[in-house]
């Protein structure tokens, strides 16, 4: 968890995130990021709602932005790629931590294999429409892993779940490996129960 604060945003009107996204398009400078951010936490009363402070939210929604940057950025590229793909995602994702996740883990990746044990998890439903789509599925513990990863799968293609923060580092290794990659940022952080738009995933993949 790279911030140092907890964020909840799933209670935040789905508007909020249609206009994040229309933002993400028009915004051609960096230094208008901060701008943007500024506008989206007090029209939608970030602060009121998640309980961040305006510091914390501000530094959430402008990664928000530039993630949305990003994948504006390589959607072509993404969209035309038709080798290997990959989804990586936050093994805090599961529905359960402990010995009740019947996932595997594999030390010499290192990385979850999801087993399909709960229906209701998200990281089994995320798992369930990426393997139909044909892709191959990592559960990180973390992100130091990914380049390992990539460089063996020798992917042309990568899709992201992670807060923010992990997402723009994970961008930086897919940029020096010259890889295409679509992200999609956690609405709900912290170490368990963290939550992703299964939906928007599913558009994505």
């Amino acid at each position: 968890m790279p911030y140092g604060f907890t964020f909840d945003l799933r209670d935040l009107p789905r508007s909020m995130f249609q206009e994040l996204l229309r933002l993400a398009y028009d915004l051609k400078l960096h230094r208008r990021m901060s701008h943007a951010a500024r506008y989206l936490v007090k029209k939608f009363k970030v602060q009121e709602i998640t309980g961040l402070n305006i510091l914390e939210a501000i530094s959430l929604f402008e990664d928000l932005l530039e993630i949305q940057a990003l994948n504006i950025l390589n959607q072509d590229r993404f969209t035309a790629s038709s080798g290997r793909k990959a989804l990586l995602l936050p093994h805090c994702a599961r529905k359960y931590m402990d010995s009740r996740c019947r996932a595997v883990f594999d030390p010499s990746t290192p990385t979850y294999k999801c087993m399909g044990c709960s229906s209701d998890c998200l990281i089994n439903r995320a798992t369930v429409i990426a393997r139909e789509k044909g892709y191959d599925v990592y559960v990180l513990p973390g992100g130091s892993c990914i380049s390992r990863i990539l460089a063996s799968g020798r992917y042309d293609a990568v899709v992201g779940v992670a807060c923010g923060a992990e997402l723009k580092l994970g961008y930086e290794i897919l940029r020096k490996m010259n890889i295409p990659g679509q992200a999609v940022p956690l609405l709900k952080n912290g170490c368990a129960e963290t939550y992703f738009d299964i939906e928007e995933l599913e558009r994505l993949l």
